[in-house]
């Protein structure tokens, strides 16, 4: 479908620009990949690209806003399927999976990256945090869960999942280590919280 309206058009480069830094983020880097290399990769000029995002640092929050749109889509889904804790794991890993490239150079990046935007994957794990403490407090009011702060939740859900995505080669034969370990991942935390 074709954009007709000059605003139309705006959201159809908009998302153009986002999806080639998203792509180009995880095959080059977030850090080694360039503004110039975004606009030439969906074939605009650098000032198209500044049109939409006036800096570097707004293209790259864009990206993670994108991703961040992603993950609260499906846990919308995850909720109206199942209100468990289980459920609410998998769609995170459903989401990782399908961004894994990126996402795995976003959390191996991170340190490299500007306040601003690591302000913006901090917003972006609040909402997972909430979204699984929710999730277990429903198990824990019916019996199935015992009681955790929200935090220490949290951290070792992400810690256990960012360790493997840093380290995939060693618990991967593929290229996706959310694919392959993932079930395991997900039954070994809920073993974490039986009462």
């Amino acid at each position: 479908m074709q954009a007709t309206t000059r605003q139309e058009q705006k959201v159809v480069t908009r998302d153009r620009l986002v999806n080639a830094a998203m792509a180009l983020f995880a095959r080059k880097g977030i850090v080694n990949t360039t503004t110039a290399d975004v606009a030439r990769a969906v074939r605009m000029s650098h000032g198209v690209l500044f049109l939409h995002f006036p800096t570097r640092d707004d293209l790259v929050i864009a990206v993670i806003d994108e991703f961040g749109r992603r993950l609260s889509a499906e846990f919308r889904q995850a909720f109206e399927r199942d209100l468990g804790l289980r459920a609410v794991l998998q769609a995170h890993l459903r989401v990782l999976a399908d961004l894994e490239p990126f996402y795995a150079r976003l959390v191996t990046e991170a340190p490299m990256l500007p306040a601003k935007v690591r302000s913006t994957l901090m917003l972006l794990h609040a909402a997972v945090s909430y979204e699984l403490f929710m999730a277990l407090e429903r198990e824990r009011k019916a019996g199935r869960a015992r009681k955790i702060d929200r935090p220490l939740l949290f951290n070792t859900w992400i810690g256990l999942v960012h360790h493997y995505l840093v380290n995939r080669d060693v618990f991967a034969t593929g290229n996706s280590v959310i694919a392959e370990q993932g079930d395991t991942l997900v039954n070994h935390f809920m073993s974490l919280f039986n009462p």
